[in-house]
């Protein structure tokens, strides 16, 4: 399998910690962070699940928001995502005919 790169920022004190185990266990840094990264994705550590936003309140809610609720029912397709996406679509269009 191919492998890609990741590069992001850490506190320094997180790095020093990884390291350390890293050391601690007799393997490279990249080796434990890949590791690291797949027990988090298999138990969707730090992954919070957040529920839809009520229909009711689209109104109330910011265009940016309502962009970003689509955006996420579109990523996590839970049920019914299709319809809310849909009302979202009908709010932001309700909003520029008004505008």
């Amino acid at each position: 399998m191919a492998k890609k790169r990741l590069t992001f920022d850490v506190e320094e004190s997180l790095h020093s910690e990884i390291k350390a185990k890293a050391a601690e266990r007799k393997v490279s840094l990249g080796a434990l962070c890949s590791s690291l990264l797949v027990i988090g994705m298999e138990n969707d550590v730090g992954i919070e699940k957040k529920e839809p936003v009520d229909p009711s309140m689209y109104p109330n809610i910011g265009l940016e928001e309502l962009r970003e609720e689509a955006l996420r029912l579109g990523k996590e397709r839970l049920d019914g995502w299709d319809i809310l996406v849909r009302k979202i679509n009908a709010q932001i269009v309700r909003r520029y005919r008004v505008s």
